[in-house]
C-alpha cells in the first residue's frame, strides 16, 4: 500500500503549483485592467468638472459683458478696456478694430473681471465686445413727431478658465441695444 502511495504523489508533483500559478496570472492581468480602467475614469471625471467650470467663468464673463451693455454709457469703442469695433475692411489696422486672438492664452486687450468671481479657477473669466452694427428699428411706427430709433447690435465674447490653465471654454453671444 506504501508503494502504491508514494507512486500517485510522484506522478502528481508539480500540478497544483502550475494551477495556482495560473490563476494567479489571471487574477493579475484582471487587477490591472481594473486599475487602468479605474484611472482613466477618474482622470476622465477630473476633466468634466475642469470644463464644467471653465464653461461657468466663461458664462459669467457674458453676464458681466451684457450687464456692462445695459448701462446708460458704455464707453467709447477705441480698443481699450475690452471694446473694439468691427471694421469691414480686414486690412484696417486701427487699434479699435484689432480685438484680442481668443484662441491665443496670452493675448492682452481684454477686460479681465475679479478673481473671486470664480474661486476655483486658475484665471478669472475675460470678455471684450465688439460694436458691429447700427440699423433703423424697422418694427417701429413711424410717428411724425418721435424719431426712429437705432438698434445698435454687438458681440460679446468672453472666455474662461477651469482649475487648470489647459481647459478653456469660449463663448460668443450677440447682444441688441436700442438706441
Amino acid at each position: 500500500m506504501r508503494a502504491v502511495l508514494r507512486s500517485e504523489i510522484s506522478k502528481q508533483r508539480g500540478a497544483v503549483l502550475i494551477v495556482s500559478l495560473v490563476f494567479m496570472l489571471i487574477l493579475t492581468i484582471i487587477a490591472a485592467a481594473s486599475m487602468q480602467s479605474s484611472t482613466l475614469q477618474e482622470r476622465m471625471s477630473g476633466n468634466a468638472k475642469d470644463t464644467n467650470l471653465a464653461f461657468q467663468s466663461a458664462e459669467a464673463g457674458l453676464r458681466a459683458a451684457e450687464t456692462a451693455l445695459s448701462q446708460i454709457n458704455i464707453g467709447p469703442f477705441d480698443g481699450t478696456d475690452g471694446l473694439y469695433r468691427h471694421c469691414a475692411d480686414p486690412t484696417d489696422t486701427a487699434t479699435a478694430c484689432v480685438e484680442p486672438d481668443w484662441s491665443n492664452h496670452s493675448s492682452v486687450g481684454w477686460q479681465v473681471m475679479a478673481a473671486d468671481v470664480i474661486p476655483y479657477a486658475s484665471k478669472p473669466p475675460e470678455y471684450f465686445i465688439e460694436e458691429l452694427v447700427s440699423v433703423a428699428d424697422s418694427n417701429q411706427i413711424l410717428d411724425a413727431d418721435q424719431p426712429v430709433a437705432t438698434l445698435v447690435f454687438y458681440r460679446v465674447t468672453a472666455r474662461g478658465y477651469g482649475a487648470s490653465n489647459r481647459s478653456m471654454v469660449v463663448l460668443s453671444t450677440t447682444y441688441k441695444r436700442n438706441n
